[in-house]
This record gives C-alpha cells, structure tokens and sequence, in this order.
C-alpha cells in the first residue's frame, strides 16, 4: 500500500454518523423537501379542482374517503348528567329540545308540545327517538 492510501480516512460501512464521515451535503434533504413541496403545490394550483371534479364523477366512494380522512379522528363528546332532574324538569328539557328540532319533525309543521300536525289539523304523538 501506498502513504497516500494510509493517510486517507476510511468510511465505516454501518457507522454513518461517525466524526468525518462526509455524509449528505448540508441541507439537501431539506432542498429536497422544499422543491416536492412547491412542485405539489403548482400542480395543485393549476390542476386541483379539475382532478376533485374527476374523482367525484368516477370514483365517488374514493371521494368520501378522501374527505373522511380530512375529519378529525379526535371527537369531544359534552354529555350532559340529567340523573339529578325531576320528572317535571326532564319533561320540560325534551320539550325544549323538540322545539328545536320541530323544523325537522313532521315535515316541520308539527306542534311538539301538544302533538298537533297543523298542516292536517289532525293529533298525532310527536316522535322524538
């Protein structure tokens, strides 16, 4: 073997991030990333609401899975206790509560209090599940 040879630093194969091995360039992978990202971004800007087009006319049910990746997969649910109410006081909270939905119900001509589809004139329960 030569000096030369001798005095040159060997790479350590399986020791990458050993002091004076070279590795990458400093911040190529993150030019690298930054390029992708611009890239996506153009092809986006100039093609994205056409490709959304598509996929709803082709492939619908890739669509809502699409969107439903998009949805938080954390939900907060608000549970109210009503252990402590009175009957009165349930009583009064359903009725509240189907007044509310009242423009659903009934096609929305329904009386939740009293049960009454004013559009007939005729009684009938208000059914709230």
């Amino acid at each position: 073997m030569s000096e030369s040879e001798n005095t040159q630093q060997k790479r350590v194969i399986g020791r990458p991030f050993q002091p004076g091995n070279p590795g990458k360039p400093k911040g190529a992978k993150h030019r690298l990333q930054e390029d992708f990202v611009k890239d996506v971004q153009a092809a986006w800007t100039e093609k994205g609401k056409k490709a959304i087009t598509m996929m709803i006319a082709d492939k619908p049910g890739d669509f809502v899975k699409m969107v439903a990746s998009l949805m938080p997969k954390d939900v907060t649910l608000n549970i109210n206790d009503n252990s402590e109410m009175t009957d009165d006081e349930l009583t009064r909270r359903i009725r509240d509560l189907a007044a509310q939905l009242s423009p659903f119900l009934l096609d929305g001509t329904g009386d939740t209090a009293t049960g009454v589809d004013n559009a007939a004139g005729s009684e009938k329960s208000a059914i709230v599940h």
